[in-house]
């Protein structure tokens, strides 16, 4: 496939090869890829979509009253199971649920399998916690799977409304993995931005992705980490990775995206000086995070020779058109949790 890049830096350019290649790690799905090619179904209407919401807004309720595990994870499917997997995991407490507000849906007309749309609400973390905006995508495979929750962001404070394209029949525009009409492929926008999550301002990414809490915010906070490892005498490192999880994207009104996706970041912290092969004594195990221990065994001896962690985070960003000559990739909002330690 060839894609044009309008308003990129040939620095750029240069490697945006490779990172289409990661970046097509992020889909195996793809926006507007066809899971069942050659036979038409009715997709989600505005109405049909806004029953699916409040059904899983009630069962979800249902299941955190009860503190029922099993049914608040037969609610969701892709990033989001894991996450909240995880999260029921790592609880010292019964947890506790968003409450949503009235939502607004971002309904695709699709015609095959995967079926999927987006909905923002007004969301509480809890009851008289302050209101967030949230952004949920619920899919549904094939026919013979349900809707569920596929992934949910956070809006970052001060993201105004979002201008998602709508036809007069009430429908939004699902774009193709592929497509070119947009500053970045939706198929590479998570390598861009995981370019500059691990690099920087100096990665020849960063004139294409604007600075922000999960983009250039994200690498300073682990540079920070690294520096206060390297007086410890321990390495730490980290990675912001694609994954196979499914990605989608939506028309804006104004020619870009709105294009939601799954990334993995994958931290090791290792000892500056491994043990002696055959050590007298016993060397001290590296320590692990008082939030994180619930996600290790209770059998599993120290980590001695390094400690790493994955954490499932979901994304939210606005891709400018591609006519746009100062339009940058912008990351907007973010959602997700360590799901993952272990090491030796």
């Amino acid at each position: 496939m060839t894609a044009t890049f309008t308003g990129i830096p040939r620095a750029l350019l240069a490697i945006l090869g490779p990172l289409v290649a990661l970046g097509l790690l992020l889909s195996v799905q793809g926006c507007g890829t066809p899971a069942s090619a050659g036979t038409s179904v009715t997709g989600p209407t505005p109405a049909s979509a806004l029953g699916v919401f409040n059904s899983f807004a009630t069962a979800e309720k249902v299941a955190l009253v009860n503190h029922d595990e099993l049914l608040a994870l037969s609610l969701l499917t892709g990033s989001q199971y894991g996450i909240t997997g995880a999260t029921y995991a790592s609880a010292s407490h019964p947890v506790l649920g968003p409450v949503y507000g009235h939502p607004t849906l971002y309904v695709p007309k699709l015609t095959t399998y995967p079926q999927w749309f987006m909905a923002t609400a007004p969301e509480r973390a809890a009851p008289g916690d302050p209101v967030r905006t949230a952004l949920l995508v619920f899919d549904r495979p094939d026919a013979e799977t349900t809707w569920a929750l596929s992934g949910s962001v956070l809006l970052n404070p001060g993201t105004p409304a979002l201008k998602v394209a709508v036809d007069s029949s009430g429908y939004a525009t699902a774009l193709a993995t592929s497509d070119g009409t947009l500053k970045l492929r939706p198929d590479i926008v998570g390598a861009m931005h995981a370019a500059v999550a691990d690099d920087g301002p100096s990665s020849a990414a960063a004139p294409a992705v604007q600075a922000g809490p999960q983009t250039t915010g994200l690498y300073q906070s682990n540079a920070a980490i690294a520096r206060q490892a390297a007086a410890q005498n321990t390495t730490y490192t980290w990675e912001l990775e694609g994954t196979s999880y499914p990605f989608f994207a939506l028309r804006t009104a104004g020619g870009g995206a709105l294009v939601f996706y799954t990334m993995t970041l994958v931290t090791t912290t290792v000892p500056t000086h491994l043990p002696p092969a055959h050590a007298k004594t016993q060397w001290p195990g590296m320590p692990v995070p008082a939030a994180l221990q619930s996600l290790v065994p209770a059998t599993h001896p120290p980590f001695r020779h390094g400690l790493t962690v994955n954490s499932t985070l979901s994304y939210l960003a606005l891709d400018p058109p591609a006519t746009s000559q100062a339009g940058t990739l912008q990351v907007i909002g973010t959602g997700g949790a360590p799901t993952y330690v272990h090491g030796t």
